[in-house]
């Protein structure tokens, strides 16, 4: 009775272990899957992250020491040489001007050199950042700032149409395109992209506002 009873207890420990066996695999396979899911969530959230602090930073060098519109290769918008605004610009103290007859400057970094000490937009170009997984690198964040032509007003008596040229240019104009994208190494070596992120910025200049003390 005892012999019997030992092989009834072995032949459910073989069930309960090729049960626990088939689950495993699954298990694996889940945890793999929840950890990839969870590697690009970090990635798309990292390249947001990077789209909204390029969004808060000056639109060019020269505008983290002035506030004024500044000169582009192109003259579709540029300011009057004689009142220094543009065209529906308002005269005052404050206001957006171009009194200082600044220029542009051409993408790039400008010496700055970490990520802190970035100050304008385009100092974030041609970054490659490497979202790694246990020493492997798993997804990649590619940045890229452009000029766009910036020739997209057509006035026809008291309306105006704006259509936006998404073609870059290798001269400076009044808008620059900030572009994110998140992507990862195919099983060939070839790059894949998964989304991208996109902002414009443009060339407005400063404003600076009157505050008193708090008393």
């Amino acid at each position: 009775m005892r012999a019997g009873f030992n092989l009834i207890e072995l032949i459910f420990t073989i069930v309960i272990m090729a049960g626990v066996f088939s689950v495993i695999p699954k298990i694996i396979f889940a945890t793999n899957k929840s950890d990839s899911s969870a590697l690009k969530q970090d990635a798309l959230f990292n390249a947001i992250s990077l789209t909204k602090i390029a969004s808060t930073l000056a639109w060019d060098e020269n505008n983290t020491d002035s506030l004024s519109i500044l000169a582009t290769s192109d003259n579709h918008i540029e300011c009057n040489t004689t009142t220094h605004l543009r065209d529906g610009g308002i005269l005052g103290e404050n206001s957006r001007n171009c009194k200082e007859n600044l220029s542009a400057s051409s993408i790039g970094n400008d010496g700055e050199s970490d990520y802190l000490s970035f100050d304008d937009i385009d100092d974030f170009n041609d970054m490659e950042i490497d979202v790694n997984l246990s020493s492997k690198t798993k997804y990649k964040i590619y940045t890229k700032v452009r000029y766009l032509n910036d020739n997209i007003f057509t006035i026809n008596g008291d309306k105006m149409t704006i259509t936006l040229d998404k073609s870059t240019r290798n001269t400076t104009s009044n808008i620059k395109k900030f572009k994110a994208t998140v992507g990862y190494v195919g099983g060939r070596g070839k790059d894949r992209n998964i989304t991208s992120f996109t902002y414009y910025s443009t060339n407005i200049g400063q404003i600076t506002l009157d505050s008193e003390e708090w008393q």
